[in-house]
């Protein structure tokens, strides 16, 4: 049996992270994103969220989606499952200064474009930690987020699609 239809995109990229504060400066403040406004309000100290096109930002903070979530008590059967690292790695994280380094990669149209990223992340104190010229003739710079979460910025020309 075939999937019952295709799949278009990815609609949300999740990263844990130990302080929702710090994250949301860095991905509004260093990075241009602007954050979705939540309701009800509350949920800004366990989560944000940034539209980017057809992809979604998610930022979770850390043990704060460790249970399931049912929004409708007479409906049982509808809930958001947990999510997130489990018991030991969330001790190792939070006390043991452990790092997750998910990777994820933010695209932007040419090689220009990623190195003026490269050199404005640089300028803003941003570690980068790595970048890459490509076969097909992308440029990837590869920096850390303040959770040492592994960002990337590339330019078309890293794979046969983009």
């Amino acid at each position: 049996m075939a999937p019952p239809s295709a799949i278009s995109h990815v609609l949300e990229l999740c990263l844990y992270v130990k302080d929702i504060h710090a994250s949301n400066k860095f991905y509004t403040e260093i990075m241009g994103l602007t954050a979705e406004e939540l309701q009800p309000a509350i949920l800004k100290e366990r989560m944000s969220v940034f539209p980017m096109g057809n992809t979604t930002l998610l930022l979770f903070a850390l043990g704060q989606t460790d249970e399931d979530v049912r929004p409708i008590p007479s409906q049982p059967d509808i809930c958001i499952p947990k999510h997130g690292p489990e018991a030991k790695t969330m001790a190792a994280l939070m006390e043991g200064g452990e790092k997750l380094r998910q990777h994820y990669c933010l695209a932007v149209e040419t090689k220009h474009q990623a190195i003026a990223w490269e050199r404005y992340l640089k300028e803003k104190g941003v570690e980068c930690n790595g970048r890459m010229e490509w076969p097909r003739g992308g440029y990837s710079v590869y920096f850390l987020d303040p959770d040492g979460h592994v960002g990337e910025v590339a330019s078309r020309g890293i794979w046969a699609h983009y």
